[in-house]
């Protein structure tokens, strides 16, 4: 089980900033206590350049800072709004917009400002500015050894903080404790909204991904699952389907399986009612029962619940599925993006799109190229010729994920 506290190495903790109004001699006698650091403290007049970086020696100083300044600090240290597979702020976005958007009130702002001005005076961090844009900075400046020193250094100071009442604490620790799992890498971090922007497509995509407990790999978004949006987004939008929206005759009928947190399908959809409106089309977005109930949420956070519908789709019993909602071989689309993680997965896969895929449809599959999953893949593509299917078109790209570059292999599939 982890414990922040694994983490605490008094040795590794970086001297903390001291107050102005020390003695510089006490200052020195500090310093070389805790840190046998031998460097010379400056004149007041001479330190601190105004258009300088700052380092982890800038935030305040967890012995002498109150409460309510380490929580603007730690707020400000939010990660920034993730988009796609990175972290950034809009262009066009204020650095006290960006500040707003951290969690910090105006009053906050304030006094976090007082401490840097008043009370530690420091001249790179002396307007509102400078703090909104150097503060969250550090995230990448510094490496994570470092902060997660500073984090250990006020947790040791107030986990075992008897005032219950104090909302301040108590909201510190909360982002204490994001601050520590976001530090630790994706599988630790807390839930995130993350935003898929995609060409082609006027509106970003927001997705829900809960924390990765319980093994469940679909409340994550996949790197292949955006590869596969941008191709079916760019798809729609070359593709005249003008006469298909405008058939009253027929409904176009889209599946995605295995959604997860469905990207694939609501980047289609969103570029679908952008051109054509809601009229005249089904789409499902389905999964297993554990992952369909996140689901629902980001087919709520696109506001497309009005033609997109969220329903459990089990690979190893799919009649209930198509006892309430078709027949089966009646989708005209039916996408599949990282489907493969088990041995059995390919003969269920080929299996879904045998059973689903309309005599005139098109299946959209992307896979990635894991080393580990190789014998999968050629299984997978043997099995498609065994159930009559067929590759009109395949390619490989690079894309990213949390944990960095991969590969994928893209296959446009139809029936014989």
């Amino acid at each position: 089980m982890f414990d922040p506290l694994d983490l605490y190495t008094p040795d590794e903790i970086q001297p903390e900033p001291l107050q102005s109004n020390l003695a510089k001699s006490e200052a020195k006698e500090l310093l070389e206590e805790r840190h046998d650091v031998t460097f010379a403290i400056e004149d007041e007049n001479n330190s601190d350049d105004d258009d300088s970086v700052i380092d982890n020696l800038d935030l305040p100083s967890v012995r002498y800072a109150p409460p309510e300044v380490i929580l603007c600090v730690l707020l400000l240290l939010r990660p920034d709004k993730q988009v796609n597979f990175n972290q950034g702020t809009s262009k066009s976005e204020s650095v006290l917009e960006m500040c707003e958007s951290h969690g910090l009130k105006p009053d906050q702002l304030k006094r976090l400002l007082s401490w840097y001005t008043e009370e530690w005076p420091n001249k790179r961090l002396n307007t509102l500015e400078k703090v909104c844009s150097k503060i969250p900075t550090l995230r990448f400046m510094v490496s994570k050894e470092l902060l997660l020193g500073y984090y250990t250094t006020i947790l040791k100071k107030y986990n075992n903080n008897d005032d219950t009442s104090n909302e301040t604490v108590q909201q510190l620790l909360r982002e204490l404790s994001s601050r520590i799992s976001e530090n630790c890498g994706r599988t630790a971090q807390p839930s995130i909204i993350r935003y898929f922007e995609l060409k082609n497509l006027n509106s970003a995509i927001p997705l829900y991904e809960p924390s990765l407990t319980a093994d469940n790999l679909g409340w994550k978004t996949w790197g292949s699952s955006l590869i596969l949006s941008q191709l079916v987004v760019d798809y729609l939008h070359t593709t005249d389907m003008l006469p298909l929206a405008n058939c009253g005759t027929k409904r176009i009928r889209v599946l995605e399986l295995g959604s997860g947190t469905g990207l694939v399908g609501l980047s289609w959809a969103a570029k679908w009612k952008e051109l054509y409106g809601i009229h005249n089309t089904e789409i499902y977005v389905t999964d297993l029962p554990e992952i369909v109930t996140n689901l629902e949420k980001n087919v709520v956070l696109n506001n497309l619940e009005d033609f997109v519908q969220a329903e459990v789709l089990d690979w190893t019993n799919p009649q209930d599925f198509i006892n309430q909602f078709g027949h089966e071989k009646d989708f005209d689309i039916i996408f599949v993006a990282d489907p493969i993680y088990s041995p059995q997965h390919p003969e269920w896969v080929v299996n879904m799109i045998s059973k689903f895929l309309a005599p005139s449809g098109t299946c959209h599959l992307e896979i990635p190229l894991r080393a580990k999953y190789a014998k999968e893949r050629e299984v997978l593509k043997s099995l498609l010729k065994d159930y009559d299917l067929k590759v009109i078109k395949e390619s490989c790209s690079e894309g990213m994920d949390d944990w960095g570059v991969v590969k994928y292999l893209y296959r446009q599939i139809v029936r014989n």
